[in-house]
């Protein structure tokens, strides 16, 4: 499996046909900003409300249909008794799926217990440190275990396609329960046109216009039983245990990618995508261009110095950069096409010679 392939790297997967597209699009975008000021109010009042209350959990799913999420659950093998959920990562609204299963904190990139019921539920904030103090695994753990909430963490730090394997989880999340409960999300959404619920190097803005846009969104839950650490058993042995079980149950792979391998393929991505410059750098001449021989190319670079060393200023100072640019180009061309000829009249004054 590549790193590539565990990422979708375009948002349309499947162009729809355009009369659809243009018939559904003044629709979308009066449902875009409907949405929006749903969601701002739903996220105001659901903050006031404790997390366990019934009136909270009806709202929050009220609020998900009118956001077009339909969220299906298969919550058979919830155990009261583990306090930690991981799960794999698929859409940066996979925190509030899980919350309508059940109510749930999370942990931030410092490593501190977080509300996600606050405005930046959505916040795509699951970066973990790797190095963690004793002290700070230890309040972890005894918050989690006294603590009538559940927390949830994504292990892959970043989001997948969901199809082709996992990341490799963050070892530093199974130290802080030595009971785990894997939750399986699968995302799919339904329209005219199949659309990817996120994107390599995507925005969480860019995420959650198109999510609000399209007319539905389906997330399916499924909880696995609990996965308990053995007493030999190290903390990496743990964390890829869970790692291989939620694989198998997800039909996909465990890889050994990181998220930081996903981030340094993000700029790999980036730097390819930049414009190729217009003209080549001054000090490489593309021989072939030239009718040359590859094995003729120190002669040729030598007679571009010789050249070079003459006066070429141009006859007249452009008033523009566009003029001036032109003017440099001109002269360059010049200056090889003298080259070459050139260098045609003594290879031809050699091979007479011969």
């Amino acid at each position: 499996i590549s790193l590539e392939d565990l990422f979708f790297t375009s948002r349309i997967l499947k162009r729809p046909q355009v009369y659809k597209a243009l018939l559904y699009f003044p629709f979308g975008l009066v449902l875009l900003a409907f949405r929006i000021a749903v969601c701002f109010l739903g996220v105001i009042v659901l903050s006031l409300l404790p997390k366990t209350s019934h009136t909270r959990s009806f709202l929050l799913k009220g609020l998900c249909k009118i956001l077009g999420f339909v969220i299906e659950v298969d919550d058979k093998y919830l155990d009261d008794s583990s306090k930690l959920l991981v799960s794999n990562h698929v859409s940066i609204l996979d925190r509030l799926a899980v919350n309508v299963m059940v109510p749930c904190n999370t942990v931030s990139k410092d490593f501190h217990i977080r509300n996600i019921d606050s405005l930046w539920f959505w916040k795509d904030d699951v970066r973990y440190p790797r190095n963690l103090s004793d002290d700070a695994v230890s309040a972890l753990r005894t918050y989690i275990d006294s603590s009538s909430i559940r927390v949830l963490c994504f292990p892959e730090e970043t989001t997948t396609n969901g199809k082709i394997g996992l990341l490799k989880f963050h070892p530093g999340i199974c130290t802080l329960s030595s009971s785990v409960q894997p939750v399986l999300i699968w995302v799919s959404i339904s329209s005219f046109m199949k659309i990817s619920p996120s994107v390599i190097g995507s925005t969480v803005f860019g995420d959650l216009v198109w999510a609000f846009f399209l007319p539905c969104i389906s997330f399916t839950l499924k909880v696995l039983p609990s996965i308990i650490k053995h007493p030999e058993e190290s903390i990496e042995d743990y964390s890829k245990r869970i790692q291989e079980t939620m694989a198998k149950s997800l039909e996909s792979s465990p890889t050994i990618y990181t998220s930081s391998d996903k981030d340094e393929l993000i700029k790999r991505l980036k730097t390819s995508a930049l414009p190729a410059s217009s003209c080549p750098a001054s000090s490489q001449v593309n021989v072939p261009a030239l009718g040359l021989q590859s094995s003729d190319q120190d002669i040729l670079n030598m007679q571009c110095t010789q050249d070079l060393s003459m006066n070429t200023a141009a006859a007249s100072f452009g008033k523009t950069p566009k003029q001036r640019m032109l003017s440099y180009q001109e002269r360059r061309a010049k200056l090889i096409e003298a080259a070459r000829i050139k260098y045609l009249q003594k290879r031809c004054k050699i091979v007479k010679e011969n």
